[in-house]
C-alpha cells in the first residue's frame, strides 16, 4: 500500500492521561481511540474546531486495544456522533465487560496500582464490528491507510498505519514520563519479545514517527535504536 501524493491529515487530541488522533479523510473520517467518558466534551469540542460537518464526517470509532483508557469514552463519544465501534476480536471482552482485560505486571509499582487500576469500571458496550486476523484496510472509511495486529501490550492490539509516512501505535510504544518524546515500553505488558516483534512489523512500513496514546511523537529511528538495538 502507497500513499497517493496528498499528505494525510491526523489531528492529535491532547488531554492530560492519554491522547486521540482524528484521521481525516476528504469525506470521512475515523476516530483513533476514545480515553475515558470524562474526556467526551473535550473530544467533541476538538472535533468541531475543524470546522462544517466535521462531527458527521466521524464513520467509526477505532480503539487500539482493550484498556478502558482507550474504550472507556467510546458509548458516548457513539450517541454524539452516530459512528460505529470496532475493536480487535481478541481484545473484545474489555468493552463487553466495561473492564480492563487483565493486567499484567512486570515490577513493583504495577503490582500495587493493578488491584486499583483493575477495580475501574465503564460503560460497558457491544463493538459494532470486530476487526479478524493480522491486518486490514481502511480505505471504506474514506482514510487511505491499514491496520495491523501489534500484539504485546495485549493480544489484539492493533496499529495504524500511514505506510512512508506515520504510524498510530496506541500503548505499544509510549513516551517516557521526564522525556514524553523519547520512547519506552508500555506500562502492563504481557509480552515484552511480543513488543519488539510488533515494532519491527511497523517499522517495516517506514513510518517517519510514531504516534502514541501516551506522549511523542516519537522519531522512528529513535524507537528502533530503543527497541531493535
Amino acid at each position: 500500500m502507497k500513499l497517493a501524493g496528498k499528505t494525510p491529515s491526523i489531528v492529535e487530541i491532547r488531554t492530560p492521561t492519554g491522547r486521540v488522533y482524528l484521521l481525516e479523510g476528504e469525506k470521512r473520517s475515523i476516530l483513533v481511540d476514545s480515553l475515558n467518558d470524562w474526556y467526551e466534551k473535550k473530544i467533541i469540542r476538538s472535533i468541531q474546531q475543524r470546522g462544517g460537518d466535521s462531527l458527521s464526517k466521524v464513520k467509526l470509532i477505532l480503539l487500539t486495544h482493550g484498556h478502558l483508557d482507550h474504550f472507556g469514552g467510546a458509548p458516548g463519544l457513539k450517541r454524539r456522533l452516530g459512528c460505529l465501534i470496532a475493536i480487535h476480536a481478541l481484545d473484545v471482552e474489555g468493552p463487553r465487560s466495561g473492564r480492563n482485560l487483565p493486567l499484567a505486571t512486570r515490577n513493583n509499582w504495577e503490582r500495587m496500582t493493578k488491584p486499583f487500576v483493575s477495580r475501574i469500571k465503564a460503560e460497558p458496550f457491544e463493538p459494532d464490528m470486530t476487526l479478524e486476523g493480522d491486518e486490514g484496510d481502511l480505505s471504506d472509511f474514506g482514510i487511505e491507510a491499514k491496520w495491523i495486529r501489534t500484539p504485546g501490550h495485549t493480544e489484539g492490539s492493533i496499529s495504524i498505519v500511514y505506510p512512508g509516512y506515520a504510524a498510530i501505535v496506541g500503548d505499544l510504544v509510549v513516551g517516557r514520563f521526564n522525556r514524553p518524546r523519547k520512547p519506552a515500553y508500555p506500562l502492563w505488558v504481557k509480552d515484552p519479545q511480543q513488543i519488539k516483534d510488533s515494532v519491527r512489523k511497523v517499522l517495516d512500513c517506514s513510518p517517519k514517527f510514531l504516534l502514541s496514546g501516551h506522549g511523542g511523537p516519537l522519531d522512528a529511528d529513535d524507537v528502533k535504536a530503543f527497541f531493535l538495538r
